[in-house]
């Protein structure tokens, strides 16, 4: 466990996590997991949020940084690094009632490494390698940045094997290698989330397969929704009534002179 964490502010964790990046441990699931562990804690975790919601600055900061994912969830940035470009992540997956059976993710890489615990849900993760099998539609992904669309460039088609599957129920921790790819599929009645220490980015784009093309040009732009301060808050407020906050939580109010 990192005690050092048990009863830190939003900028304690943040001075934490630039320490444990800046030393490059964070590149490593033995150096990344305890941290992300007690992290993902209802009780640090509560904390963290409640933190959020009552510090408006805060709240614009990640507005802004963050976005609803193409993969059908809400991408929040949390925290940011200011030395390095680490950044700390919730994700939320929603149920979808107008929805039936699984929701399956395109297959992808990512820009960098990184080390997550599933804190609400399951889903079930599979990864791939390039060789016989499936044929997929490849795309480079270029990234959002702090514009409102992401690009999709057509490469072709390549043939991807599944190589490991696996239900993960929450409280697994795990970490990915940015080359990996992967994807994960949930059901669709069922919210889900995970949080993610994402490390600096390595590469300048992501590989995507995808099972069908997108529109007929080389290159497509695709706009995204970032929330609005307020859906922020709302959408981080609704997240703490799908973790067990009924025990003791940091007193986060200024204390009396």
């Amino acid at each position: 466990m990192v005690q050092v964490l048990a009863d830190a502010t939003l900028q304690e964790i943040k001075d934490h996590l630039e320490v444990i990046v800046d030393s490059g441990r964070g590149t490593t699931f033995q150096g990344s997991e305890s941290v992300v562990r007690q992290l993902s804690e209802p009780g640090d975790l509560c904390s963290l949020i409640g933190q959020i919601i009552s510090d408006d600055d805060a709240l614009a900061e990640i507005a802004a940084l963050s976005y609803y994912h193409a993969n059908n969830f809400l991408k929040l940035v949390l925290l940011a690094g200011d030395k390095n470009p680490w950044k700390l992540r919730l994700h939320m997956w929603h149920p979808q009632p107008d929805a039936s059976g699984i929701i399956a993710e395109d297959i992808h890489s990512h820009r960098w490494d990184f080390t997550t615990a599933l804190v609400v849900g399951e889903y079930f993760a599979q990864e791939y390698r390039i060789g016989p099998g499936e044929e997929y539609y490849h795309f480079k992904y270029l990234p959002i940045g702090q514009g409102k669309a992401f690009s999709l460039e057509a490469q072709g088609k390549e043939q991807l094997t599944s190589v490991f599957e696996a239900v993960l129920p929450a409280g697994t921790v795990y970490h990915i290698n940015h080359e990996v790819l992967h994807c994960i599929s949930r059901s669709a009645g069922k919210a889900a989330a995970s949080l993610v220490l994402q490390q600096p980015a390595v590469e300048e784009f992501t590989n995507v397969y995808r099972t069908s093309p997108v529109g007929e040009q080389a290159k497509t732009e695709i706009e995204v929704q970032r929330p609005s301060v307020d859906q922020l808050r709302d959408e981080l407020k609704h997240f703490l009534t799908w973790i067990d906050c009924s025990g003791p939580l940091r007193n986060t109010a200024p204390s009396p002179a």
